[in-house]
């Protein structure tokens, strides 16, 4: 079956490898297009979009913006935004200055505690960018303070832990909104990752969103088949992807493991012509 994956991040934003490298291993996978959803950033599309295109692969430039509704996070996929559109810059702009203070208020809790980021951290200035609490976690590991990764997340910065700092983020109607404006379309990332999300699917798709994520990794095949009916249901579109972010966190990358089907990459196309091409 000829597949592919439309939810996949480099060290851009939280990813592993690089734009290049992600390309690659899609490309050893046999995937025939991808898109490269980087959290909040638009970075890395250029370079994969070139990679891909050397590789014979479709490829489609993509964003996932962390978004709110009524106090709650959601995340929001983008699909065929002009990656040098003045609106979606200026909004990734405003998310980058949240991550970045938030970030600040997430060392400044580790500091106070004991724990010596800021100075770790100015030794690895020149090859560590923090941008998310994964480059925290992957700090404190490297730091020896945790014995992995995800214990990081488990002991100081999952929520009601030491170092737990809640997101600003920007509402979903206006994320939405600067999607459609940038030529994109948006889709509601992995509806059943989380009961934030699952347990209000009819008040989020109430937003004027294009699609949803049918296919993802936290997604039970009954949860596929429930989502696509509520897509067929509400005429959206369909998108789904491994979300795989690599090795970061010493796991087995996740490629190649959801498979969705070509013709969904088809459809978003055909409903981007009419703003670009694919």
């Amino acid at each position: 079956m000829t597949y592919v994956d439309l939810h996949l991040h480099s060290n851009c934003s939280d990813g592993a490898d690089s734009p290049e490298v992600v390309v690659e291993r899609a490309a050893a996978l046999g995937i025939a297009a991808i898109a490269l959803a980087d959290h909040d950033t638009v970075a890395g599309v250029a370079a994969a979009r070139k990679a891909a295109e050397a590789q014979g692969m479709g490829f489609l430039d993509a964003v996932e913006v962390s978004a709110s509704l009524e106090g709650r996070e959601l995340h929001i996929l983008a699909y065929g935004v002009h990656i040098q559109s003045p609106v979606l810059l200026n909004m990734l702009q405003n998310l980058r200055e949240m991550r970045q203070k938030r970030i600040e208020r997430i060392l400044g809790r580790l500091e106070s505690s004991g724990i010596p980021v800021c100075d770790a951290l100015a030794e690895r200035k020149t090859d560590f960018d923090m941008t998310g609490r994964m480059h925290v976690a992957v700090l404190l590991h490297r730091m020896g303070v945790v014995p992995t990764v995800q214990k990081a997340f488990e002991h100081y910065l999952n929520r009601r832990r030491l170092a737990y700092v809640p997101k600003e983020l920007p509402e979903a109607a206006d994320v939405i909104r600067t999607i459609h404006d940038a030529h994109g379309l948006a889709f509601l990332a992995h509806p059943g990752l989380g009961k934030n999300t699952k347990g209000r699917l009819t008040k989020i798709l109430e937003l004027p969103f294009d699609g949803i994520e049918v296919w993802h990794t936290s997604h039970t095949p009954d949860m596929c088949v429930r989502f696509s009916a509520i897509a067929q249901e509400k005429q959206l579109l369909c998108s789904g992807g491994s979300d795989c972010h690599g090795a970061v966190k010493g796991e087995h990358p996740t490629m190649g493991r959801i498979k969705t089907p070509l013709e969904q990459y088809h459809r978003i196309c055909s409903a981007l012509s009419s703003f670009s091409s694919c």
